[in-house]
């Protein structure tokens, strides 16, 4: 499947650049939001990509964690537009190489959204949030338990105050190495926004996916403690052979009042048919404040918060603070139970500049041995994004 889609997009991307040369005489050129050559008000090839360069140091416990340093992200990404048509291919060369958002889109009904492709699943206020944009370095604990990227086909809609998308999906293009579960999904979300104006959101989320899982394929949950630095699982389910499905539920609250957000979720996931009968549950709860007086933002249409927008000529500071949880031990599946407490300042030099100062503490009480741990962790992070 990824032979042929990956084929096919990038003719598509061809054809598109192809296109925009035939129509040289009239095209624009800009570098304001990365490199952009555009002619009419639709119709575009832009190059951007962005650089997470990480730094971590660990305070271990029974299990070891090796100090590390390297490319978290480093990722080329091509977006190109032709009418109510749009593509886009990023590649990743970090950490975890490979393409992640792989797809096109088709918008030429009001309010509507068509996407074909390797794309994040409708699932998670946090998942959907893109990484230039998150509060803290990485994901909470509960990530695991999301669908995470699949490629498949999904349709979105919005109202004044309201989101709905869903999808079917199959297996991701680049293994993300963190849920194991080849199969079919169908996976909705709806949120509803009954506050949404300048500086004030008040926002409800649920989420919901059913996944047939191939047969005779494994289905394993396990997670890094935040920190993708580190190959280590303190809480891992190991293989699972038998299961015929799972399903997913994820609930979303978050409050924005100018320059503080309240945000959490909780999702559960169970594990159907088979030798195993288990369920499993993660969440967190965070808090983040713009100390120099920045709004936070939200997206109507998408339903997740948007990049901070420094005001000053000397940037924005944030300061954040998050607990998660994940819980991977139910029925005869050990696969542990960790919590963690991140702290993080974040400073946007301006919207493309920013650096992450993150501070960690986990507890495995148990861990995947049964064997009750824990540590900390202190990350630096430098970002530049177009």
């Amino acid at each position: 499947m990824q032979g042929p889609l990956t084929r096919y997009l990038v003719t598509v991307a061809l054809a598109l650049a192809s296109s925009l040369a035939v129509h040289a005489a009239d095209t624009s050129f800009t570098l304001e939001d990365g490199a952009e050559m555009a002619w009419n008000d639709d119709r575009y090839v832009r190059l951007g990509g962005r650089i997470h360069y990480d730094v971590a140091r660990y305070n271990d416990d029974v299990t070891l964690l090796e100090d590390e340093q390297d490319f978290r992200r480093a990722r080329l990404i091509l977006r190109a537009g032709y009418d109510d048509w749009q593509l886009r291919a990023d590649y990743d060369v970090g950490l975890v190489d490979g393409w992640r958002n792989l797809y096109l889109r088709y918008g030429g009904w009001k309010r509507v959204r068509v996407t074909a492709g390797n794309q994040v699943a409708p699932f998670s206020l946090d998942e959907l949030s893109s990484s230039n944009d998150l509060a803290f370095m990485e994901r909470s604990l509960a990530s695991a338990l999301s669908p995470a990227m699949l490629t498949g086909l999904s349709i979105r809609t919005w109202g004044k105050n309201w989101t709905a998308t869903a999808g079917v999906f199959g297996d991701e293009l680049s293994d993300l190495d963190r849920r194991t579960a080849d199969g079919t999904s169908v996976v909705g979300r709806f949120t509803y926004a009954p506050i949404r104006k300048r500086g004030q959101v008040l926002h409800f989320g649920i989420a919901h996916e059913y996944r047939s899982i191939d047969s005779n394929a494994d289905i394993r949950i396990r997670a890094r403690p935040e920190s993708r630095l580190t190959d280590v699982r303190l809480v891992d389910t190991g293989p699972l052979t038998g299961i015929d499905s799972l399903s997913t539920t994820g609930l979303e609250l978050m409050g924005i009042l100018d320059s503080v957000r309240l945000q959490t979720e909780y999702m559960r996931m169970s594990l159907d048919g088979g030798p195993v009968d288990a369920d499993f549950s993660g969440g967190y709860v965070q808090a983040s404040w713009l100390v120099t007086g920045e709004r936070y933002r939200y997206s109507r249409s998408r339903g997740v918060p948007t990049a901070v927008r420094p005001r000053g000529d000397w940037g924005a500071w944030e300061l954040s603070l998050r607990y998660s949880m994940l819980d991977l031990e139910d029925g005869i599946v050990a696969g542990g139970e960790q919590t963690q407490v991140t702290a993080a300042v974040s400073l946007y030099l301006n919207e493309y500049l920013r650096t992450s100062l993150n501070y960690s503490r986990y507890d495995a009480a148990p861990n995947l041995d049964g064997i009750d741990e824990d540590g900390s962790i202190l990350m630096l992070r430098f970002q530049a994004a177009l």
